[in-house]
């Protein structure tokens, strides 16, 4: 991962839920997966729906080493 990418994640883990969901969304909005199309609200709420749950259980695994 770049020096930028890294930045970027920390500077995310530290915003509030509500802000996370809402950058989650815009990303995903504006990087529509490649021959799929662009993408509905409701298929970006699930994706950052399943992307929220995988970071609860990296947070998770983190805190418990």
């Amino acid at each position: 991962m770049t020096a930028m990418a890294t930045k970027l994640v920390d500077e995310f883990r530290q915003l509030e839920p509500s802000e996370q969901r809402w950058v989650c969304h815009e990303i995903l909005r504006l990087a529509p997966l490649p021959g799929y199309g662009p993408l509905t609200d409701d298929e970006l709420t699930v994706l950052a729906d399943q992307t929220f749950v995988l970071l609860d259980q990296e947070e998770a695994h983190a805190r418990s080493r």
